[in-house]
């Protein structure tokens, strides 16, 4: 980004915060054309306290133009902690915004760019709604628009992007392969916060290949890195993987270090309540029951507001444990219930069927033990990384 473009930016973001947004936004938004970036702080406000139809049912504003299709990016991006569902409704609206942009607004390659952009965020989407075949889709119409654009920019944002699905298909090693490249160019770019997010992301994949330590030095160099006040969502993304990382290396005491620098963030959000989670599952390693047993039912209580249905019922079953480990068997199996019904109500409701199982019989047989949840939680973990 070149001096000029950055001072602009920082305007706009002191005037108008936006602390959430994806790699390229900082980079388009200033340059929208003319009137289009009024149009984006209207159709964004909007986007806040609405569905799609309230641009044009409360905001009197058509479904096009370069201001809203940013607009609606922006706001998928945003949701892509706590609802899925809503971040592929918006991108999927931002990319048929995108195909109606008018090349004598933007010129030919502004289209272009806008468009390959909107293509790659419903890819992402799709990615995080578990939609692994509507992703590749997505990510093909984006690639084969790149070529002719000539924006490096874009190029590594597309990458950065598209290895997050390579890593959920089942290769996290090519996965951190292309986040090493999409780092170093951000590095000779002079870009230290978009470098930063990169390597964040790259040690999570570094993990599911199994380099821990690598993975652990990936999240340091990306925390020390980022700008924590224009995105705190990553801050709080990257500590919690440390957290991860740090319980899974037995490094107890040095995850309960860093969950003295998880303050301060949004009490209700998802990622918070993540973190409050994350938290009793250290208090519960370090014998301190008590106060792992009221962490994890108030990050239960926060995801299960949130709607967020998987998550509720894996925190059910950490309580579960936490419990069975304070000899309170009945409190136990009301709480692995509960996670049952959540697992049943879920679409892949049959990719939990096994543990499930297993967890069914034991508790009916009163022969549970703490260690035989835990390891269907292991189970469950090592599912949802490998994913």
């Amino acid at each position: 980004m070149n001096q000029n473009m950055t001072a602009v930016w920082r305007r706009s973001v002191s005037t108008f915060p936006l602390a959430d947004t994806s790699g390229f936004s900082c980079r388009a938004i200033p340059q929208l054309p003319p009137g289009e970036y009024e149009r984006f702080v209207k159709a964004w406000r909007l986007l806040g306290t609405g569905e799609i139809l309230a641009l044009t049912k409360d905001g009197d504003m058509p479904l096009s133009g370069a201001g809203v299709c940013e607009a609606l990016l922006a706001r998928s991006w945003e949701a892509r902690f706590h609802s899925p569902e809503r971040m592929l409704r918006l991108a999927s609206a931002a990319q048929e915004v995108s195909a109606g942009l008018r090349t004598r607004d933007m010129g030919k390659a502004g289209v272009a760019v806008m468009q390959a952009r909107a293509w790659g965020e419903l890819g992402n989407a799709f990615r995080v709604a578990g939609n692994a075949d509507g992703a590749d889709t997505a990510f093909e119409e984006a690639f084969d628009r790149e070529p002719e654009l000539h924006d490096p920019f874009l190029s590594a944002h597309l990458l950065h992007l598209r290895a997050t699905l390579y890593g959920r298909q089942g290769d996290p090693a090519f996965a951190a392969q292309l986040l090493e490249l999409v780092g170093k160019f951000y590095d000779d770019a002079g870009e230290p916060h978009l470098g930063g997010r990169t390597r964040i992301t790259h040690s999570i994949y570094a993990a599911r290949a199994g380099r821990n330590e690598a993975a652990l030095q990936l999240s340091d160099a990306g925390l020390a890195s980022i700008d924590r006040a224009l995105e705190p969502s990553l801050l709080m993304t990257a500590l919690h993987n440390r957290l991860l990382l740090l319980l899974s290396l037995g490094r107890k005491e040095e995850a309960r270090r860093t969950l003295a620098l998880c303050g301060g963030f949004d009490a209700a959000g998802p990622l918070a309540m993540r973190l409050r989670w994350m938290e009793g599952r250290i208090l519960h390693t370090l014998g301190e029951l008590e106060a792992a047993e009221s962490a994890l039912r108030q990050s239960r209580d926060g995801l299960s507001s949130l709607g967020l249905q998987l998550f509720t019922a894996v925190a059910s079953l950490d309580l579960a444990a936490t419990l069975l480990h304070q000899n309170r068997l009945h409190d136990a199996q009301i709480e692995a219930l509960a996670a049952q019904k959540l697992f049943l109500g879920l679409e892949n409701r049959e990719d939990y069927f096994a543990v499930l199982l297993v967890l069914e019989a034991a508790f009916s047989s009163g022969g549970v033990t703490a260690e035989m949840v835990e390891r269907s939680l292991a189970y469950l973990r090592g599912r949802e990384s490998g994913s």
